[in-house]
């Protein structure tokens, strides 16, 4: 059964953020409204926050405080730091938030710049971190990787909301990505004198680089558990905005987590079969673990053409984000007679959207 539950120059990047334009902020690249379906929403809606009802029926997460943001002391040290990464979390995976961010600066609410003014952010969270833990060398790729994670989780709680999975999310799908680890351990425990593939783990939609470092830090985790001899992976990832995967570059440098990670700039004229199929290992066996949180319109189209193209088989696993919030029911029933003609198996894990406390939202896998 399948179970659903280019590299580019890294040594090169310099981000200069462009003046700020009025024109900019209609420009698709800054304004990312195409990713959701707002045909049935009040346009009033999109500016005002997190005021809309609930869209099906999920957990009910509670309210409390995450951390605050800002410098560090001195006295704290590097462990401390990565505790608090955790804090809005439990361990069933449900969050819970203190949103002190304007009120304007809410829910699909978009800031000029803001993803240059995140990565200022994250700077200074690191330089933190690095004089806590007395260098940046002895702050390991996992480690990196959370801090950053946790500097992003702050801004979009305390400054701007974006779209990124977010600490809730980001939970799910690290446990559903494990499962896929052990299977496909187990299934090459099997494989008698024939030399250990590479996991294969494809993220659509890059947007800054946070749900790739989740994939990335899960992956990471699952080397030292079973050695590098028993597990290698790569992740590829794919944007359409180049300024976004400048973006997405650099969080992954200071992550650490450069060398496990590709980006493709998607051109939407080719199918995305055909731009994965260029980036992909030619010994590969096709997609072990595949994401969607791209454009929402999109999910079943790309689904359907990567089946097609036999990029996904038996034992692939699937993750999509934001079902429920953008309705997606073409998605879920497709998903839903696949598991009825038992060649799959679906779940659905209910939740709030990204860095709110009050719109529903959910992953299928």
């Amino acid at each position: 059964k399948m179970t659903v539950f280019d590299t580019t120059t890294w040594d090169t990047i310099v981000i200069v953020p462009p003046k700020p334009d009025a024109s900019l902020s209609q420009h698709e690249d800054f304004s990312y409204l195409h990713l959701y379906n707002f045909d049935d929403l009040d346009a009033n809606y999109c500016n005002s926050g997190e005021t809309r009802g609930s869209v099906g029926t999920a957990k009910t997460c509670s309210v409390s405080s995450i951390g605050s943001s800002g410098s560090s002391s001195s006295s704290e040290d590097l462990a401390y730091l990565l505790d608090k990464a955790d804090d809005a979390v439990t361990e069933n995976g449900t969050a819970s938030y203190l949103i002190t961010r304007d009120p304007r600066n809410g829910a699909f609410t978009f800031s000029v710049n803001a993803e240059y003014d995140l990565l200022l952010h994250i700077q200074r969270s690191l330089d933190d971190a690095f004089r806590s833990s007395g260098s940046a060398a002895s702050v390991s790729d996992i480690e990196s990787s959370k801090i950053i994670m946790k500097s992003i989780d702050e801004y979009c709680l305390k400054k701007q909301w974006m779209y990124h999975v977010g600490m809730e999310k980001s939970h799910f799908i690290s446990k559903f990505l494990e499962r896929s680890i052990d299977a496909f351990v187990e299934r090459n425990d099997r494989r008698d004198g024939i030399a250990n593939k590479k996991f294969v783990c494809v993220e659509l939609g890059t947007y800054c680089g946070y749900s790739a470092l989740v994939l990335a830090s899960t992956l990471r985790q699952a080397v030292l558990k079973y050695g590098q001899d028993a597990f290698d992976f790569h992740i590829y990832t794919t944007e359409v905005s180049s300024k976004l995967l400048n973006v997405a570059m650099s969080i992954f440098r200071l992550a650490k987590m450069k060398n496990y990670v590709s980006t493709i700039l998607v051109q939407e004229c080719d199918p995305l079969s055909t731009t994965l199929k260029k980036h992909l290992p030619d010994d590969s066996d096709g997609i072990d673990f595949l994401l969607l949180d791209h454009a929402k319109p999109m999910y079943l189209p790309d689904l359907m053409d990567l089946e097609s193209a036999r990029l996904l088989r038996k034992h692939s696993f699937v993750a999509a984000d934001n079902v429920i919030f953008n309705r997606l029911d073409g998605y879920r029933n497709h998903m839903k007679r696949w598991e009825a003609e038992g060649f799959v198996e679906t779940n659905l894990e209910e939740m709030n959207l990204e860095y709110s406390n009050n719109l529903k939202d959910g992953i299928g896998d």
